[in-house]
């Protein structure tokens, strides 16, 4: 399944990746998430993670990253990045 129809997918399931891409070489999904202009903190990559998981049963979570804005008052995550791979195709 490409990047964009499994974006789709996540969309209609209440998952709004805002960049979402599907590495050939190695089959893993690199999910993006974060408010455009990064101005509004987002919940961490480990939420969006167990998010995926719970909805895509199939999905093994490989990595998660989370960039923090440290120059701000509460430190907040400001993008989330999540890795994954899918062991079966999904019907979308």
């Amino acid at each position: 399944m490409t990047g964009r129809a499994l974006q789709r997918h996540l969309a209609t399931l209440g998952i709004a990746a805002q960049k979402l891409v599907h590495k050939r070489e190695t089959g893993d999904y690199v999910a993006e998430f974060f408010v455009p202009g990064m101005k509004e903190p987002i919940e961490p990559s480990r939420v969006w993670a167990k998010r995926i998981r719970t909805m895509l049963p199939q999905a093994t979570i490989i990595n998660t990253q989370d960039t923090i804005a440290s120059w701000r008052p509460d430190m907040p995550v400001i993008f989330a990045t999540v890795i994954f791979q899918l062991q079966d195709e999904i019907a979308a």
